[in-house]
């Protein structure tokens, strides 16, 4: 029986010899034992054959204790009944000592396994929920878990579970004062209990037992994982019936709880080292991406500086720093009006931001910050504004607008862009300032004081483009705001501005032009003029001079013409010298606005009520009809009313300018009415 079944319970061909027939145990013979019946020695060999059989079949412990039961049952006058009963638990001796190696052999395995387990560290959830699945498995039990402690919370949490069904079970918490876990935790013993619900040698919680009771846990080992002197968490068997857990249970779950502490400091120094090299590699994309950055920003300084050199252009600027930093770049100058646009524009939402009072004050942040800010709007693209700043004012500024915020790097590059800007607009601006005070000069000494020098004045005039021997005319704006100057320049840095003088003062601007030029300027003016002052210019123009001597008398006109427009507070237009050159005359000498309105009360009459809305309705309709030549027709076709309409009223004027039809009346009246329809209150 070499490599039989019998050699693995350690039994040879002798202990085999004996078992049939021993040497000691006498030999069933009738000569022998002669009392002794034939069915009971049947019996008995039948039984020392199923001895054997059953250690070959490997078979349960039951089997052998059923086969000792009926060994017991034969008569005691048997002669081999204690002799079969003996082998019969030698038999069963030999069995549990083959199931002791057996579960030694399934531990050892086990903890194999699991240290096999402990290289692949990368997922260490599946290395912990194998080492529960084998501790259960190894010790025949009905539920393994693992509770890991979290110091944030000071509590041991379920990570792993075999055999648990109930969710509440599976989610519960234990504090370090509580239950088997937190005694195993405190004393960093094994610890077992063969009936959890009335074990009184440690705390219980409601929330804690009924967990257990959901999941008709009964008896539970646990073990410590030990991390030297700490406690990382407890390893836990459980079974639903009264069990008692054997000390190498015991040590065999202890084994497997170090090696699921080691795959837990194990996953944690990967985790750690994982994030070092994780930091590195991004320090080594930061470094580079810096390094990038650097050798942008050093190669933008260069190209910038070299563009400095060569005395490059606002539009040069944006055009470079477009091509750096992408985006779209644009130039505003001190009025906050665009004068250069350069780069890729951007789809955006936002209305109303650049160019208004928003991008205003932002340069003026800017100004007062020393450098960009970035310009909040609804759009996603991102807005940064850097003022050019030159002596104690704002020159204007550069705005970029980015797909994406400007890095450190480029926001630099782009306030490098802004300086070279300033020095170019302030370098515009002092050539214009000496182009301006020299503009300034001939007109002043036109209008001004007496000529000097005739022929220095017409080389001086001629040197700017202005012909003094051609008819000339004259233009005076008022009512500036204070932006006469800014004005005079947007008007001299605009395309096709033709030969031409300005005179800028505080709150009003001269303009002197050759008549033959005049029909291009005035569209230039009258544009210009809506950009700086946001409405349309008031002021007069000249009618033609025909020689600049007269030029003097004629800018006199002028002011005149501004005064009666200040004392009506008339609408922002620019009027013809010719609509108010009577008005002048009727208000010389000194008189006022209240002279004028008495003018006006004393000629209309009851007619003169500006609030009354109805009033200035027969006011406009007579100013019309007297315009018209007394032409009822004429009269409703140009206020598109009907002709009875026309009848109506002037018939209702009658009442209000009793005999305003008479020769001696009509002059006054109309007279009257022009000068009223100076009035801002006219509003018909």
């Amino acid at each position: 029986m070499k490599d039989g079944p019998l050699e693995r319970y350690g039994l040879n061909s002798l202990l085999f010899n004996s078992f049939m027939v021993g040497s000691t145990l006498p030999v069933l013979s009738e000569n022998t034992r002669p009392h002794v019946a034939r069915a009971e020695t049947r019996a008995a060999r039948t039984l020392w054959r199923e001895i054997v059989d059953l250690l070959h079949r490997d078979e349960n412990r039951e089997q052998f204790s059923n086969l000792l039961e009926r060994a017991r049952a034969l008569s005691p006058s048997a002669a081999d009944r204690e002799d079969l009963i003996h082998c019969i638990e030698l038999a069963l001796t030999v069995k549990e000592r083959f199931e002791f190696h057996q579960q030694r052999e399934r531990g050892l395995l086990a903890v194999l396994e699991s240290a096999q387990d402990l290289t692949a560290i990368t997922d260490p959830d599946r290395i912990l929920q194998a080492i529960v699945q084998r501790a259960r498995r190894l010790m025949n039990c009905d539920v393994g878990y693992l509770s890991i402690y979290d110091p944030r919370q000071s509590a041991f949490y379920v990570r792993a579970t075999d055999g648990a069904f109930s969710e509440n079970f599976k989610q519960v918490r234990v504090p370090l004062d509580v239950g088997i876990c937190g005694f195993v935790a405190r004393h960093k013993i094994p610890y077992s209990s063969s009936d959890y619900g009335s074990d009184s040698r440690f705390p219980h919680t409601s929330g804690i037992d009924s967990a257990v009771t959901e999941e008709n846990i009964n008896s539970i080992l646990g073990v410590p994982l030990l991390a030297g002197e700490s406690v990382t968490g407890v390893l836990f068997v459980g079974d639903r019936y009264v069990r008692t857990y054997s000390p190498w249970e015991k040590h065999i779950l202890s084994v497997l709880a170090a090696h699921a502490s080691v795959a837990l400091n194990n996953a944690r120094l990967f985790e750690q080292t994982q994030m070092a090299l994780r930091q590195a590699s991004d320090i080594n994309q930061q470094l580079a991406q810096r390094t990038a950055e650097t050798d942008r920003a050093t190669q933008a300084h260069e190209r910038l500086t070299a563009l400095a050199a060569r005395g490059g252009t606002l539009q040069d600027i944006c055009q470079m720093a477009a091509s750096i930093l992408g985006g779209e770049v644009t130039a505003y100058d001190g009025g906050d009006q665009e004068i250069a646009r350069a780069g890729e524009a951007l789809p955006s939402d936002d209305t109303g931001t650049t160019g208004s009072d928003a991008l205003h004050r932002a340069l003026q942040d800017s100004r007062v910050a020393g450098r960009s800010i970035v310009l909040p709007r609804r759009s996603t693209e991102t807005c940064r504004v850097a003022a050019a700043t030159g002596g104690l004012g704002t020159l204007g500024g550069l705005v970029i607008r980015t797909a994406a915020p400007l890095r450190d790097a480029d926001i630099r590059t782009f306030e490098r862009s802004a300086m070279l800007a300033s020095a170019v607009l302030l370098s515009r601006q002092q050539r214009e300032s000496i182009a301006q005070t020299e503009m300034s000069a001939l007109v002043r000494s036109l209008v001004g004081l007496p000529e000097d020098d005739p022929g220095a004045i017409a080389a001086h005039a001629a040197h700017l483009g202005l012909d003094l021997s051609a008819p000339l005319q004259l233009i005076v704006l008022a009512r500036l705001g204070g932006k006469a100057g800014y004005l005079a320049r947007a008007l001299t840095q605009a395309p096709g501005f033709g030969p031409a003088a300005l005179d800028a003062g505080q709150d009003t601007l001269v303009l002197l032009i050759n008549c033959d030029h005049l029909p291009a300027l005035l569209p230039s003016l009258t544009r210009h003029a809506g950009k700086v002052l946001r409405r349309a210019p008031a002021g007069v123009l000249s009618a033609p001079i025909p020689s600049h001597g007269e030029l003097r008398a004629a800018h006199h006109r002028l002011r005149q013409c501004l005064r009666v427009i200040d004392l009506f507070d008339s609408p922002h237009r620019l009027f013809h010298e010719q609509e108010l050159s009577l008005y002048t005359l009727l208000l010389s000498g000194g008189r006022g606005r209240a002279d004028a309105l008495h003018y006006l009360r004393t000629s209309l009459g009851a007619l003169y009520q500006p609030e009354d809305a109805r009033k200035r309705r027969l006011a406009l309709t007579l100013l019309v009809y007297l315009d018209a030549g007394h032409h009822a027709s004429a009269t409703a076709q140009a206020l598109k009313i009907h002709l009875n309409t026309v009848h109506q009223r002037l018939a209702a004027l009658d009442e209000l300018l009793p005999g305003w039809q008479t020769p001696a009346r009509v002059l006054d009246i109309h007279t009257a009415l022009r000068l009223w329809k100076l009035d801002g209150r006219w509003g018909c």
